[in-house]
């Protein structure tokens, strides 16, 4: 099983060749799901939508998106208030439902709002009963599952951005102590990969880049994940301007990924092992 994870497309300030190349990097790789987590857009705005749509449709895979911060109206604060995904559902009406393809089960939790009271309302927020929803789910028997949403529960280490997610110390317990392990996320524009620990248990956190032009220390990316009986592997693609390169994010076995496995709260550098500890 192949999955490409994209995140932070930002059409409207998207990088055209990196975005042509991508697609075509993409057709090569031939993945069996796609998964965007989040920022199609750059204002919200319909030709911004419908110019994500048109090119989401010619990878012509199936698809999982949910909706980023950046996806909401930004110059029309009435709608961004009221109705502030009713432009990105009307684009992709059935791309944030749960996807099952073979041994793999993806939900989409939607971590964006229009609107919040405070300084930065581009920060995530967590509906804890939206999450209760999903983990609570049954899944097939051997199922590997994934949640995607567009904020990370937890900053990711060393990321340039540092994220602060309402209630997302909570939610990263609450997925740690469930059946869910792996967390795809975007909004840092960085490609990250760690595996998370809390005391309920541990997921592998994975963050997409950006293939726009608001770059952040680091190249336009995507990344790929292989997912086999004994465990998974990510890889990001990174754009030098010309074609996209792949390099290592981190490798971790099944027996990793085990629900309600107490362990210390910690986090381990996504060019380790995760049998590998660090102090």
């Amino acid at each position: 099983m192949r999955i490409v994870q994209l995140a932070d497309l930002h059409f409207g300030t998207e990088d055209p060749r990196a975005i042509d190349a991508a697609a075509s990097r993409i057709s090569v790789l031939e993945p069996d799901v796609i998964v965007v987590s989040g920022d199609m857009t750059q204002r919200g705005k319909y030709r911004e939508f419908q110019a994500a749509r048109d090119w989401i449709d010619t990878l012509a895979r199936p698809t999982l998106i949910v909706p980023g911060n950046h996806d909401t109206p930004l110059l029309n604060v009435l709608s961004r208030a009221r109705r502030p995904f009713q432009r990105h559902h009307s684009y992709f009406p059935v791309r944030s439902d749960m996807l099952q393809i073979g041994d793999v089960s993806i939900d989409g939790l939607n971590t964006a709002r229009g609107w919040q009271a405070r300084s930065n309302w581009a920060e995530g927020s967590v509906r804890l009963d939206h999450l209760a929803d999903i983990v609570s789910r049954d899944a097939p028997a051997d199922s590997l599952r994934m949640l995607a949403c567009h904020h990370p529960f937890r900053s990711p280490t060393d990321a340039p951005l540092r994220t602060r997610t309402r209630r997302g110390a909570l939610a990263s317990e609450m997925l740690a102590a469930s059946d869910i392990a792996v967390l795809l996320t975007g909004h840092v524009h960085t490609p990250h990969a760690e595996l998370i620990r809390e005391a309920t248990g541990n997921y592998i956190a994975i963050s997409a880049g950006t293939l726009s032009t608001r770059l952040r220390n680091a190249l336009p990316a995507f990344n790929s994940l292989n997912v086999t009986t004994s465990g998974v592997s990510v890889e990001t693609h990174d754009f030098d301007g010309m074609v996209f390169k792949a390099r290592p994010l981190g490798r971790w076995r099944t027996s990793d990924l085990l629900p309600h496995a107490p362990t210390r709260s910690a986090t381990i550098s996504p060019f380790k092992r995760a049998s590998q500890p660090q102090d």
